[in-house]
């Protein structure tokens, strides 16, 4: 499992280089878009359209990357002098959900792929499937991500839960 993650994490550390870059990008088109808008009484027609697939993207990837680093809302309102047992049982029923959210995301993400091939964007012509493509990329990071937790929850379990 571990040769498993380090693999995982190499390939999503260029995923989260993509998405710096793609962050990056939508600045510098964002800023420039305003200083032709207001400096010059024009603007570049298709900045809002990328600008709006680079958001998509990011934030599909950075939900990936809150699966992976567990940055996710935890709620802590059941006393920590339950035994340690009942919250490993509520981390792998944490991590199966995770399983299956990031199945839905890439199931469902895959058919909007698909059918978002048919259309194209209005300004630059690209393929609709550019939006969802992002989808089933981060369902596999979401399930590869959790199914690891998973391990190691099962795996300290087994040990038997010390606090």
């Amino acid at each position: 499992m571990e040769q498993f993650k380090k693999i995982l994490d190499s390939v999503f550390e260029w995923v989260l280089k993509l998405a710096m870059v793609l962050l990056l990008a939508m600045v510098v088109i964002v800023f420039f878009n305003v200083v032709l808008r207001y400096g010059f009484k024009s603007g570049i027609h298709w900045s809002e359209e990328i600008s709006l697939v680079i958001v998509i993207w990011f934030t599909f990837i950075a939900m990936a990357l809150g699966v992976k680093e567990n940055l996710h809302i935890n709620v802590n309102i059941l006393p920590r002098k339950l035994p340690r047992k009942f919250f490993l049982v509520l981390d792998v029923a944490k991590d199966l959900l995770e399983i299956l959210i990031g199945c839905i995301i890439f199931y469902y993400g895959w058919k909007l792929t698909v059918n978002g091939a048919r259309s194209f964007l209005p300004a630059t012509h690209i393929s609709n499937a550019v939006n969802y493509l992002v989808l089933p990329i981060s369902g596999v990071f979401i399930v590869a991500y959790a199914i690891v937790y998973l391990y190691a929850d099962c795996k300290q379990f087994k040990r038997g839960a010390t606090k």
